[in-house]
């Protein structure tokens, strides 16, 4: 009968642990955020470290192409923060007072670079220009992945001649996939998408002066019911912590 009790009297406390854990999850400030979705590996490791300082506040992320996604901010998404891979989509819904920022530099770059799939028997990349291989890329119209391959293309003489053999992924990490899968010879993505695969390897790393410089920049949304929250996790991407994760993962340090 004692023994009972007690494991009653346990169950009950157990049940009264677990109440004041989910009342103290839902005191947690919320906050989404946009973001473009070669950041996806990164932010999941940043986003430990911004617990460590801000316990009281929970993330949720919303993948997609900067340009899809600036697309939902105009169109009233209940989004608290953006981080675009573009400049101009940031400056953009700056200019139309969409979002506000603290910081307008931005907290990290990255680089273009040419894929195959690891197994693949293509090694320079002449081979994959010049010998009618399907090539992917990101719609360069919405993402700034495919924007910046397309300028390296036609810096290279190469656009015009490739348009019939140019596979478009919805965004960067749809390109990626693609060539994983090996349903084209090989794909431009960003390097550290390249070095979040285990499928792919690197055959160029196209030189920086063939596209615009690459930036990823961050801001609030001025709708937002949690500003404040969103702005300590968009001055945390500045934070040398946050800098050195993105690095590692393949990103450049901001130029």
């Amino acid at each position: 009968m004692r023994t009972q009790r007690y494991f009653m009297l346990l169950i009950l406390m157990l049940l009264m642990v677990s109440g004041c854990a989910a009342q103290a999850d839902d005191r947690r400030n919320v906050i989404t955020i946009s973001a473009a979705a070669s950041m996806k590996d990164s932010l999941e490791e940043i986003q430990e470290e911004f617990y460590n300082v801000h316990p009281d506040i929970s993330l949720v992320f919303n993948y997609g192409s900067s340009g899809a996604l600036k697309r939902q901010i105009e169109q009233g998404a209940p989004v608290d923060a953006f981080l675009s891979a573009s400049k101009k989509h940031f400056v953009d819904l700056l200019e139309e007072e969409y979002i506000f920022t603290t910081n307008k530099n931005a907290f990290a770059s990255n680089a273009i670079v040419m894929v195959t799939h690891k197994n693949s028997e293509f090694n320079r990349l002449n081979e994959l220009l010049q010998n009618g291989k399907r090539i992917a890329l990101a719609i360069p119209e919405t993402t700034p992945a495919g924007k910046y391959a397309q300028e390296a293309l036609e810096n290279m003489g190469a656009w015009e001649s490739m348009q019939s053999r140019i596979v478009f992924g919805k965004d960067v990490r749809h390109v990626l996939t693609l060539v994983e899968q090996q349903s084209v010879d090989g794909g431009l993505v960003y390097q550290s998408d390249a070095v979040s695969s285990q499928k792919v390897k690197v055959i160029k790393k196209l030189d920086a002066s063939l596209y615009s410089p690459i930036g990823y920049y961050a801001g609030v949304v001025k709708k937002s019911e949690n500003r404040a929250q969103a702005e300590l996790f968009t001055e945390f991407l500045h934070q040398k912590i946050s800098q050195d994760i993105l690095v590692a993962n393949g990103f450049l340090y901001p130029k």
